[in-house]
Order: structure tokens, then C-alpha cells, then sequence
């Protein structure tokens, strides 16, 4: 096809080494890249072509299921499938010449329509203790470098770069983290594409988050592309960690919500604070205490959605859920974290639903 024409589909890219048909996204991570099979939480689905045989008159595009038909010619090589359902689609290309007949015929599958989640955290985010790899560089992640059961279902999942393994955990730089599990469970609860971006960053305080947000290019950049419509946010550890005053940590978390509203054009119902994970070192509690107050002030008076309730539910069964490690979870820990997840996406979408249906 590229004899005739270079098809643009969204900002998805086409990798025959992969699957030949299908399109895909690659993402630019704080190092090296992956590449998932498409995903886009719009509704609307930008198609252009660049014409490059004059005999090639016009590009008829079907988008399956119901997406509907285009035409595209090189006075009009762009058109938009507007209102998508959620669901994977296949759009079919077919090229005709001056006198209508069929130049090429081409195909593009797993165009998805759906939820991208973006998760910020800390390294409970990240994924410290949870299943963990170490791939040979450059990291230009896909599914196919990880065992089946490290990638979720719909092979969008997969661990993802560790940003800060290389000074904690150096035979470490690819975590699983919570994502695979939790792709699973919504795309099933959903019916419809999934991708959760780990946007965990191990040791980080409230206030290191806000600056990487607002001073990191390679963050911004991630996110102007993934553009997430779901935001889940797990901090405070690293804060009680630092002795970190309750009002202080209140402010800064306050400005990641604010950043994400004003910045990122988040919904309010749409971003989900947790309560930091229990930390059994000694003096966390008071801190930790005081930080689960904070936000469930800013949850109410910004009209936020609960997150989990990290602190309660790893307040007991620490063997079970963390091992001998005071605050990271275990895998079974991690398994958990993404059931608890899972329930509060589900639960503010359901809300979601009830507001606009009233």
C-alpha cells in the first residue's frame, strides 16, 4: 500500500515484525519505548493519507463494527468516525483508480476505542516486590518480550520501565507492578479496550511528583499523548518517610489534583485518591494518620472519587500481603491492590453514570 498511499490511523503506527496487521502505539518512556496494540479513549477517530501515485483516485475506508464508511481523495484526505462505541475495530482500506478498479485492499486491526488509566505513585506504584525483569537494552518493550503471564489478555499490559530500579534495585528495570491484573478485571467489567499507564516513580514525595508533572517534558509528553481519561493517585510513604507535615502534604497534593484539572483537562469524578499504604515502621502511623485527613478533604471538596483505602486494608495480614517488607506489597499484595482498584474505577464510573443519566 505504501506504493500508492501512507495511511494515517489516530497516532497509531504499523509494526509487520510484530502482527502485520494490526496497528499499534508506541509510547516514548522515561527510557526507550513500548508498544501496545492501539488504544484511545476518544470517541472520534482521525484518518488522513498521503496520495503518492496520481493514478490512485480515491480511498474508500470502512470502520467495523457500525463505525461507518469515508471517502478520502487528494482534494479530501482527511475524514473523522465520530459518536465510536467502546470496542476493537478493524478499519478496511480499498484503493480504486480513474476508472474504479481496485488498486490494493488493506486491513487494520485492533484499533481500539476505550479507557486509558494513568497511575501516579511512588514504588507501591511502581512495583518494588511485586514481579519484576531484567531485559537487555535499549528497551523498546512489546509483549513478545515477556511470558505469557506477565502480559494481560488483550497483550497491552506488560511491565514497563522502572525509572528509578537503576540506584534501588539495578538487576531490576522493567516492573509489572498491578497493571497486568487490573487490565484484566476492567476490561471484563467494561467490554472494552484498557490500557494503565505505570507512572510510578519509587522514593518520590507529593512534592517531587508535582515538579516532575510540572517540569518533566518526557512526562508531559506521555501524557499529551496516552491522554488518559481515568487518574489514579497513591502517594504519602515517601512524605511520612520525610516527616512531612500533614498541611504540607495536603498542599502539594492539591496541586497534582489541580495540575490534572487544569493541565491534563481530568474530570473531577474521574481521578481517584487513595490512602498511602500502612507503613509498619516505627512513627508512621501519626503521619500517616493525618495524611489519610488531608485527602479525604480534597476527595470531598473537590468533588474527587475515593481511591482504596490502602492504609486499613494493609493494616492487617502484613506476612500475607507485604512479607517481611514494612510498606511494598508482595505479589499477592500487588493482586490485591488491583482487585481494590478495580472496585473503585468501577464504583466512580457507576457514579458517573447516575449523575448523567439524572
Amino acid at each position: 500500500m505504501k506504493d500508492y498511499c501512507t495511511l494515517h490511523i489516530g497516532k497509531g503506527t504499523t509494526r509487520p515484525e510484530i502482527e502485520p496487521d494490526t496497528l499499534f502505539l508506541t509510547v516514548e518512556d522515561a527510557e526507550g519505548t513500548y508498544t501496545i496494540p492501539y488504544v484511545q479513549s476518544a470517541r472520534e477517530l482521525a484518518v488522513s493519507a498521503d496520495f503518492r501515485k496520481p493514478e490512485l483516485a480515491l480511498l474508500r475506508l470502512r470502520l467495523s463494527p457500525d463505525g461507518g464508511e469515508k471517502v478520502l481523495t487528494p482534494e479530501e484526505p482527511h475524514a473523522e468516525f465520530r459518536d465510536l462505541a467502546p470496542a476493537e475495530y478493524v478499519l478496511r482500506a480499498v484503493g480504486e483508480d480513474d476508472g474504479g478498479q481496485v488498486c490494493f485492499e488493506a486491513d487494520f486491526r485492533r484499533i481500539g476505542v476505550g479507557t486509558i488509566v494513568a497511575a501516579l505513585g511512588d514504588s507501591v506504584t511502581e512495583g518494588y516486590y511485586g514481579r519484576a525483569v531484567h531485559l537487555d537494552e535499549p528497551l523498546e518493550l512489546t509483549s513478545l518480550g515477556f511470558d505469557a503471564q506477565y502480559v494481560s489478555q488483550d497483550g497491552r499490559n506488560f511491565p514497563q520501565f522502572a525509572p528509578t530500579s537503576a540506584d534501588n534495585k539495578p538487576e531490576v528495570n522493567c516492573f509489572e507492578s498491578w497493571m497486568t491484573d487490573l487490565n484484566n478485571m476492567l476490561s471484563e467489567t467494561l467490554g472494552q479496550p484498557v490500557f494503565i499507564a505505570n507512572e510510578g516513580w519509587g522514593g518520590y514525595t507529593s512534592e517531587a511528583y508535582l515538579k516532575l508533572m510540572r517540569g518533566e517534558v518526557n512526562w508531559q509528553d506521555r501524557m499529551r499523548l496516552l491522554r488518559p481519561t481515568v487518574w489514579l493517585i497513591h502517594l504519602g510513604v515517601n512524605d511520612e518517610r520525610s516527616r512531612v507535615e500533614a498541611g504540607v502534604f495536603g498542599r502539594h497534593m492539591e496541586g497534582i489534583i489541580r495540575t490534572l484539572l487544569d493541565e491534563h483537562h481530568a474530570e473531577p469524578h474521574r481521578i481517584l485518591v487513595a490512602r498511602p499504604c500502612y507503613d509498619y515502621a516505627d512513627g508512621s502511623l501519626e503521619y500517616l494518620t493525618a495524611y489519610c485527613g488531608q485527602i479525604d478533604r480534597l476527595v470531598h471538596d473537590l468533588e474527587l472519587s475515593p481511591g482504596p483505602d490502602f492504609f486499613e486494608v494493609y493494616s492487617h495480614d502484613r506476612k500475607v500481603w507485604y512479607g517481611e517488607d514494612p510498606v511494598h506489597p508482595n505479589v499477592e499484595g500487588m493482586r490485591l491492590m488491583a482487585e481494590l482498584w478495580h472496585g473503585a474505577i468501577v464504583h466512580a464510573l457507576e457514579r458517573e453514570g447516575g449523575r448523567q443519566g439524572g
